[in-house]
């Protein structure tokens, strides 16, 4: 009996620790819809601190409910208008970037500080203050009036690398062997399985797309900071921003300064006393506060389709790429009769080359139904990612997109050894016909099967060029001469005809516009984010308490990162089915 109780008030403690930690994630919910709208005030100075994930549409990006972060993360699109209405908003006195990194490709990063020389032009002050530099930090950052850094900092500016890890040592001290097949001598994401290091092909190809994206960068900060591109390159070279004292006189930075001389400089700009506060407001507040111009009340649309993140088949999780979710977006934007036009938005590595065709397939619908489409790229489209744009009208492209990548691989593990030599398990069976087991990880492929495999993965590499070649025009051994899953900028695919404009998504529009025949038109975006309840609780707490530190829970960003890399990699394993992917996901710290 005594055991009895013992186990009884373990388990309703147990229950009513439950209930606390709901009671504490409702408290948090409903505490942040009791508020009122927020407001913003006199002299504000809006903070940008973008070392979240910043997606292509707000709130499209999947989210773990453990994080706790917010779920409502402003898209690209968004942060552009945001700062556009911030520069004719009298409220908004100028803008401080805080912090020194991005979390975000080179494209996105391009766009932001686009928009930031556009919000110079009415006269407002820029500034950019971090303890530390990255890369892409200082790319956004440099574009600011006056550019400081904390005294023991540095602007970490030394140019663009890849590093990548290869597995294949370690499974074979595990037994585990990669069956690979592939089309496309450049197409390289099956090297880490199969090699040791890069193929010489691989090293062609990544040094060439990062000497072109390390250009981009170095012309356009060279230009915000007054100095050539010869002089940033040699300030690479010799790493002269390794300290504060070498990056000032490199003139990287403007001043070196705590951080209570940057409030004494804010202070002085916005003639306010030193014991008056400065009215920081994050982008985040300020989206929550302000009210966007709704644009042309017109009846006639552009419908404008987020396809961001990699392409899954049979998913429908925010920030992927399904056909379960985008058959239904394209069906329903082929039967509208108000949109006359479409715009496809891509920010993708590729994914399932199933998904892939069956998306391209429904956008071919959509021009068969004579609305134009024009594709617009991002950070990334390529493989799959190129592949779901192939169709489009008109292709504009990032000048620093990483594209191309038209190539195909199917990776099969082969666990025998493990199975039977380290683990002592082993198979046998009993079958009517030769395929009748199927592809199985516990024994060798025969000859038979890695000739289907390989074959299998030949077919829809020529499906790919075709599908290429089809929409830009070109003979199958035109797309074969640029294709061979070899990666390419958006500026030099420009050159090889796989794209036709290089700009970002306003361009698009207005091209989608032209060919539509309309001037007077308004956006409807896709996909629809539907906020679910627990994307609300959560929301709730993130705002207004910080319930990790609460609940004795640290889950950094990096952890974070980790995740997401590990999730990468075993969807590249597991995944049995043809892949139209990138070999990478390049980030420039």
């Amino acid at each position: 009996m005594k055991q009895f109780f013992k186990f009884f008030t373990a388990s309703c403690l147990g229950v009513f620790a439950a209930i606390a930690l709901m009671g504490l994630f409702f408290v948090g919910f409903l505490g942040s819809m009791a508020g009122n709208k927020p407001i913003v005030p006199k002299n504000t100075v809006l903070e940008l601190n973008f070392s979240s994930f910043i997606p292509e549409k707000s709130g499209n990006v999947e989210s773990s409910p453990m994080s706790f972060e917010q779920v409502d993360k402003i898209g690209l699109n968004s942060i552009v208008a945001l700062l556009e209405y911030a520069a004719t908003d009298d409220k908004v006195k100028g803008i401080l970037i805080k912090g020194g990194g991005v979390n975000a490709g080179q494209a996105t990063v391009a766009s932001i500080r686009e928009a930031l020389l556009k919000f110079k032009e009415s006269g407002k002050f820029v500034y950019s203050y971090a303890d530390f530099y990255s890369q892409s930090g200082y790319f956004l950052g440099s574009v600011a009036d006056s550019v400081f850094l904390n005294p023991n900092g540095m602007v970490d500016v030394k140019g663009f690398a890849t590093m990548i890890p290869f597995f294949k040592n370690a499974m074979d001290k595990v037994g585990v062997k990669m069956n690979v097949f592939y089309a496309g001598n450049f197409k390289s994401a099956t090297e880490p399985f199969r090699r040791t290091e890069m193929s010489e092909p691989n090293k062609i190809q990544t040094r060439e797309f990062l000497t072109s994206m390390v250009d981009q960068y170095k012309d356009l900060v060279s230009a915000s900071r007054n100095m050539s591109s010869d002089e940033l390159d040699q300030i690479m070279t010799d790493y002269k921003g390794r300290d504060a004292k070498s990056s000032l006189e490199a003139g990287l930075v403007d001043k070196i300064v705590y951080w209570d001389e940057v409030e004494s400089t804010l202070r002085r700009e916005l003639e306010i006393k030193a014991d008056k506060k400065i009215k920081l407001k994050s982008l985040s507040d300020y989206n929550a506060a302000v009210t966007l111009p709704k644009g042309s009340k017109a009846k006639e649309k552009i419908a404008i389709v987020y396809a961001e993140g990699t392409i899954s088949y049979g998913t429908d999780t925010k920030g992927s790429i399904s056909e379960a979710k985008y058959l239904k977006i394209l069906e329903k934007i082929k039967n509208d009769d108000d949109i006359k036009a479409m715009v496809l938005r891509v920010n993708s590595g590729g994914g399932s080359s199933i998904t892939s065709d069956i998306i391209w397939r429904a956008i071919e619908n959509i021009k068969a139904a004579g609305k134009p489409v024009v594709a617009s790229f991002g950070d990334y489209a390529a493989s799959g990612g190129y592949y779901i744009a192939a169709g489009a009208d008109t292709i504009v492209s990032a000048p620093n997109c990483l594209t191309g990548s038209i190539g195909v691989f199917m990776m099969f593990p082969n666990l025998t050894e493990l199975m039977n030599d380290k683990l002592g398990i082993n198979f046998d069976e009993v079958k009517t016909h030769p395929m009748a087991v199927g592809l199985s990880t516990t024994k060798d492929l025969n000859d038979f099967e890695k000739e289907l495999l390989q074959k299998g993965t030949d077919d829809i590499y020529e499906q790919f060029l075709s599908r290429v070649g089809q929409g830009r025009g070109m003979t199958r051994d035109e797309v074969h001469e640029v294709a061979q899953g070899r990666v390419w900028t958006g500026t030099k695919a420009l050159d090889l005809g796989l794209v036709d404009v290089i700009g970002g998504i306003d361009d698009a529009i207005k091209l989608a516009g032209e060919m539509a025949g309309i001037e007077d038109f308004k956006t409807k975006e896709y996909p629809t984010i539907k906020e679910t309840f627990l994307d609300q609780v959560v929301k709730g707490i993130s705002e207004t308490n910080n319930v990790q530190a609460s609940l004795g829970i640290n889950i950094d960003k990096s952890d974070l990162e980790m995740v997401r890399q590990y999730r990468e990699v075993k969807n590249l394993i597991l995944d049995r089915t043809p892949q139209a992917r990138l070999p990478f996901i390049l980030k420039v710290d």
